[in-house]
């Protein structure tokens, strides 16, 4: 990671199921590539693509019993994630069954969260929104 990700961006949904990355998260300080998986929380993850890389290489560090448990659980996570990079007008594609898991229709609100965004459907969004948070909007 080279830059963190922060703020709150509100975007539409094209009708290829594109969704812009905010101009702020694609500069230079911003990795090109995207991991895009879905959350518990019925919301969007999206890692830049050397989390993967990161999480390999805390294994090899590690050589205790545990790391085979956490080597299949990257594992299976692998098989959840799609791989994204920006066209040149900055939107990346959401295949159409993470869209139906985080109920994306026509709008969407990108979240920063430091080291990932998160990609929220809005009146989800609202619901989880710390209510501080909301009153600065």
């Amino acid at each position: 990671m080279k830059e963190a990700y922060t703020d709150k961006f509100e975007f539409s949904l094209d009708d290829k199921g594109r969704v812009s990355v905010s101009a702020e998260w694609r500069g230079e300080a911003f990795e090109k590539r995207f991991l895009v998986m879905p959350s518990e929380e019925g919301c969007l993850r999206v890692y830049p693509a050397s989390f993967l890389a990161r999480q390999l290489e805390k294994l090899a560090a590690d050589n205790t019993p545990s790391t085979d448990v956490r080597r299949k659980s990257l594992e299976r996570l692998a098989t959840l994630m799609q791989a994204a990079e920006p066209d040149q007008q900055g939107r990346i594609m959401i295949r159409e069954k993470f869209r139906q898991h985080a109920g994306l229709q026509r709008q969407a609100v990108l979240v920063g969260r430091l080291d990932h965004f998160d990609i929220w459907e809005p009146r989800r969004w609202q619901k989880i929104a710390p209510p501080k948070y909301r009153d600065w909007e």
